[in-house]
């Protein structure tokens, strides 16, 4: 389980508009971020805010191996910043959602022992 926020940045060698695309059309997110059905995994993802060309956020709720109880949420936010060679600053940041954990849970510990 990720506890802290993932961040990775690249130029690309596209415009913007193209990354966006890609980013947003469900046929194109499908070849490039769906899981293998092979691995048992399934990704869902719901669009919380866009501003079209510049940012996207998804709500990313992955089921499969390493996922904490079965499913793990997460928010994935895409930035997107035109550069002067015509690509584009491409930052994405994969930020785990805190789920409080129940004094009852097995996962907590010290805290079922403290209830």
């Amino acid at each position: 389980m990720m506890d802290e926020a993932l961040v990775y940045e690249c130029a690309l060698d596209a415009t913007p508009e193209k990354v966006w695309r890609a980013l947003t059309i469900p046929e194109y997110l499908e070849r490039w971020l769906a899981p293998d059905a092979a691995s048992g995994e399934a990704l869902d993802l719901t669009m919380l805010a866009a501003e079209e060309n510049k940012s996207l956020s998804y709500h990313w709720r992955e089921a499969g191996q390493g996922a904490i109880g079965d499913v793990e949420d997460s928010v994935v936010t895409f930035e997107l910043k035109p550069m002067a060679d015509g690509r584009t600053w491409f930052r994405l940041t994969h930020e785990p959602v805190v789920m409080p954990v129940a004094a009852n849970s097995n996962l907590a510990g010290p805290l079922m022992l403290a209830a």
